[in-house]
């Protein structure tokens, strides 16, 4: 009859470790994967560009010297660099042809001009307009004008703020659906043991002395299903790249690239183990307040 109820107790701890290793798996696969359109969404903003035109007889120096103060607000720009009218004359001649030049009898109208790529934060109208505002106050005698697609700013920016709500709620709700699942899981887990915590209260025994084994036991479950779920994870990412096997040709080529994707994959993990640890901490407390407090002829 022990061994019975033993063999019970651990398939029902198994079960309760599966269904919390196969929820935080799938978790972790939307993390990752939000984690991954959020940085795709970020190099596809961060594409739209700027274009500061001088004037006529502008020193060359005073623009590259702007292109350098560009450069050292990395909070709000990307990428700038100094284009000077013949590298401009270049660039043209290369997308239309030299004929464009041949009808201007060799004329070059085209300006002195910086390059520059916002980013992904300030790619929105509003953030671009206050600071093509900044960027042109006191710089009226040198700079023209700031030319950017104002639409296009306003389009991407409505795309990807819709993207992210979707994302959000999905996150959201996926995150409580595991919630519950879990808390059923470990509900019916404890509602086995039911008996064994009205006899400890009978003999005397407080709450806290009660709840601590199960407590501890929910840590440990949780601790144990999050490593799981990274386990799981790395093997379907080694299933993934087995496919495509550029991705580990990048990784392996690119230093920076790898020590970023590592460094994401740890953050993912922690929280992947910290969310376990928590959803099961949590779910045993609730589960076991049910049954410490419950009336006797409600045990049955």
């Amino acid at each position: 009859m022990a061994k019975n109820k033993h063999k019970s107790n651990l398939l029902a701890e198994i079960s309760t470790v599966f269904g919390m290793t196969l929820l935080l798996t799938l978790f972790g696969v939307f993390i990752y994967f939000m984690w991954t359109a959020n940085k795709k969404s970020q190099e596809i903003k961060e594409q739209l560009s700027l274009d500061v035109l001088f004037h006529e007889n502008v020193d060359p120096q005073i623009a590259k010297m702007l292109e350098k103060q560009l450069k050292s607000n990395t909070d709000v720009v990307k990428n700038a660099n100094y284009v000077s009218k013949e590298d401009a004359k270049e660039i043209m001649m290369k997308q239309v042809g030299e004929d464009a030049f041949e009808i201007l009898d060799g004329v070059n109208p085209l300006p002195t001009s910086i390059h520059l790529n916002l980013t992904a934060n300030y790619v929105n109208p509003d953030s671009a307009s206050a600071f093509v505002k900044r960027l042109m106050k006191g710089n009226e005698h040198v700079i023209a004008e700031v030319a950017y697609n104002e639409a296009q700013f306003l389009e991407i920016g409505k795309v990807f703020k819709n993207f992210e709500i979707i994302m959000l709620f999905l996150a959201g709700t996926l995150l409580l659906i595991a919630i519950l699942l879990i808390y059923n899981t470990i509900r019916l887990a404890v509602f086995s043991k039911r008996f064994l915590l009205r006899t400890m209260q009978l003999v005397g025994a407080k709450s806290s002395f009660i709840r601590k084994p199960f407590l501890l036991k929910a840590i440990y479950q949780g601790f144990l299903s999050g490593l799981l779920a990274i386990i799981a994870l790395v093997s379907l990412w080694y299933v993934f790249t087995s496919f495509n096997p550029t991705i580990i040709v990048k990784l392996s080529m690119n230093d920076d690239l790898l020590y970023s994707e590592l460094t994401e994959f740890g953050i993912i993990a922690s929280g992947i183990i910290i969310t376990g640890i928590i959803i099961s901490l949590g779910s045993t407390y609730f589960a076991l307040n049910k049954y410490i407090w419950i009336k006797s002829e409600k045990l049955h």
